[in-house]
């Protein structure tokens, strides 16, 4: 490998504990209002399948999904413990199928992504997710298998631009503090977040 590359762990290395929610707005009127904080809370990236808002356009591409399904559970709508930031395929895939909550289960636990982008199950909750998100088809496992093939030529030839690129955070991090959710039981959660690091210096170049 060149030497002027540290990799981060892989882009699809799923989480090995529960997501632990940073943020807590509540409040809002519209589940939109939510984005933002969804954004940061999830790193910008789908829960599901790990793509990252910098391998593409956003526009049309970035859902916030609920985890129990709205027409079952309208009074989770607005309920920002029941949000999820995902991609667009991800969320249409999902539909009204229960899956499990990222912030029970560390989804690295259930499901493993390998190197030629085939993903297997772990356990239950792992087939549960693949089925649900059918993150075993064809098009998905060709995707990872790009991102993965492109991410160790940039290690073996040194390309550490590309590579940052690929594994950086987006240039718009959002400012929360400029924010005003109705009311927030974590405020705290505002000095972790990724805009704020940016600004004192501490946000890592990749991740």
């Amino acid at each position: 490998m060149g030497g002027g590359i540290r990799p981060t762990p892989g882009p699809f290395a799923y989480p090995q504990t529960p997501h632990v929610r940073r943020h807590g707005p509540y409040g809002y009127k519209d589940y939109e209002s939510y984005r933002d904080w969804l954004r940061d809370e999830f790193r910008f990236r789908c829960v599901f399948c790990l793509r990252r808002e910098q391998w593409g356009p956003e526009v049309g591409n970035w859902d916030i999904d609920h985890l129990a399904p709205q027409h079952s559970h309208p009074q989770r709508k607005l309920d920002y413990e029941n949000l999820l930031y995902t991609c667009h395929t991800c969320n249409s895939t999902k539909k009204g199928k229960r899956v499990p909550d990222p912030c029970d289960v560390a989804f690295g636990e259930c499901i493993e992504v390998h190197e030629d982008g085939t993903i297997s199950a772990l356990n239950e909750n792992g087939r549960r997710l693949i089925r649900a998100l059918r993150l075993d088809r064809k098009k998905a496992i060709n995707f990872r298998r790009l991102i993965i093939d492109a991410l160790r030529s940039c290690i073996i030839h040194n390309e550490t631009q590309l590579y940052i690129r690929f594994m950086r955070y987006p240039e718009d991090l959002p400012d929360l503090s400029r924010l005003k959710p109705p009311g927030n039981t974590k405020p705290q959660g505002i000095n972790d977040s990724c805009h704020v690091r940016r600004m004192r210096g501490e946000l890592p170049e990749t991740y």
